[in-house]
């Protein structure tokens, strides 16, 4: 049965990466399980035509059935890829199987509220078409009188508009898509807040026992996931998941878009296989001396590379949870051994503070404290104090705010102090392994605070 879904399709020769086209001077590693695809300052190429498009991915598949889609997604294991991490076809059962008189709703979300992510916006500009290629699949197969694509970036959006009404001029008969401006902020990309702004109301979280799977915009039962998991059904759905699962590892499978960023010497969006190494991955990247990674983003994990052989675990979702990581929203930030990642991180954690959706108290009043005690430590000021206010503060706020930003930043926070003890130690003693000011460079340009100048 699973089977059947590619069995019509002529598989086109050559490497189907999500980044197909993207630059022409790829620089993919021997191994082939990391490609440069793109750096960050680069221009994009035109938008890829629909007639390349086809001649690169083949055409979409027909005689699609419900069953034969969730049966595929599930033996492909494609997960999301905006940070949950969740089983898509788990998540578009959920929505099939909702009871409601009110037809389905579809929504991709590219709006990036992460500062650092830049993969989905150089996918949206390059790619548009396997994006929409995934949303006019999923939204035939649920029945769906309406699609939404969520996105913040002014140059993709200009692209996906094209790639629209080159679809339309073409004769594609499908779903019309409806693209809806993101606002920036860092909350504006949590779903309840993009089902909130296409609804025309505030890109604020919205506390709700329902889940959006039955009852979302509009109460209707809504599909929302990360644009790259709809590039990634549009290629599941042509070639199969035998297709999708080979080169995979463990439970992991597919390529992911990853956004590298920081002390590295080429920074930019990267398409990863599973079973690449952090190694691998860092000596691409001209990382020379980097001293620790931040997974996930902001809402992410450190590890420090401080150890010998540190970064020669494998990035698939197994070892990474073994070292208590996740790849999140598709971020990696690097430092080097010139920063203080204490420094950085409270840096961010007063960054995220200002980020809060002013809803809740936990949030408003307990962020701020948090962000004070980190910088104490930071600032070699009063670490003591500001350890003894995170172990007050955190149990105070965790678990208590209408939205998972809080939760996040205390992630954040527990990592930091926990695998940077010895760095906290030194800062008792009013001594910081940095010398000399610190320049934040995980921060997104303009988003100074005033933890910096720790030495």
């Amino acid at each position: 049965m699973i089977e059947s879904v590619s069995a019509s399709i002529m598989a086109p020769t050559g490497p189907r990466r999500l980044s197909l086209g993207w630059e022409s001077a790829q620089r993919p590693v021997p191994s082939g399980r990391v490609a440069f695809v793109s750096d960050l300052s680069a221009r994009p190429r035109l938008v890829m035509p629909l007639a390349e498009h086809v001649a690169a991915y083949g055409r979409l598949p027909g005689g699609l059935t419900m069953r034969m889609v969730l049966d595929t997604l599930r033996a492909a294991n494609l997960t999301g890829r905006g940070g949950a991490g969740f089983p898509f076809w788990k998540k578009l059962q959920a929505v099939a199987t909702a009871e409601s008189r009110k037809s389905p709703v579809v929504i991709a979300n590219g709006s990036e509220s992460e500062p650092l992510s830049k993969k989905d916006a150089l996918l949206l500009k390059n790619n548009p078409h396997l994006v929409l290629d995934g949303i006019s699949l999923v939204a035939g197969m649920l029945g769906a009188k309406s699609a939404y694509l969520y996105v913040k970036d002014r140059e993709a959006h200009t692209a996906v508009n094209a790639a629209i009404r080159e679809r339309r001029e073409r004769g594609i008969s499908e779903l019309r898509v409806t693209i809806v401006e993101a606002p920036a902020g860092y909350v504006a990309g949590q779903e309840t807040a993009v089902v909130r702004r296409i609804g025309k109301g505030p890109a604020l979280p919205q506390f709700s026992l329902d889940r959006i799977s039955s009852s979302g915009l509009r109460g209707a039962p809504t599909l929302l996931s990360n644009v790259e998991t709809f590039a990634h059904v549009a290629m599941i759905l042509r070639f199969g998941a035998e297709w999708y699962r080979q080169g995979g590892q463990g439970g992991d499978r597919g390529t992911r878009l990853l956004t590298l960023v920081g002390a590295v010497g080429r920074p930019g969006v990267y398409e990863l296989s599973p079973g690449a190494s952090l190694a691998e991955l860092l000596r691409e990247a001209d990382a020379s001396d980097p001293r620790a990674v931040l997974f996930g983003g902001y809402f992410g994990r450190w590890i420090d590379l401080g150890a010998p052989n540190t970064a020669k675990f494998p990035l698939d979702d197994q070892a990474l949870a073994e070292h208590k990581l996740s790849f999140g929203a598709g971020i990696l930030g690097v430092v080097g051994r010139e920063t203080c990642p204490v420094v950085e991180a409270a840096a961010i954690t007063e960054y995220l503070a200002g980020q809060s959706a002013g809803q809740c108290g936990p949030c408003v009043h307990g962020l701020p404290e948090i962000s004070t005690a980190m910088a104490r430590i930071a600032l070699s000021s009063d670490v003591e104090r500001g350890m003894h206010d995170l172990r007050s503060v955190i149990p105070l706020v965790e678990h208590r705010g209408g939205c998972q930003h809080p939760d996040g930043v205390i992630q954040l926070v527990r990592s930091t102090v926990g695998a940077f003890a010895e760095e906290v130690k030194l800062h008792r003693s009013g001594r910081c392994s940095a010398q000399g000011s610190h320049t934040s460079v995980l921060l997104p340009p303009g988003a100074s605070v005033g933890t910096g100048g720790a030495g």
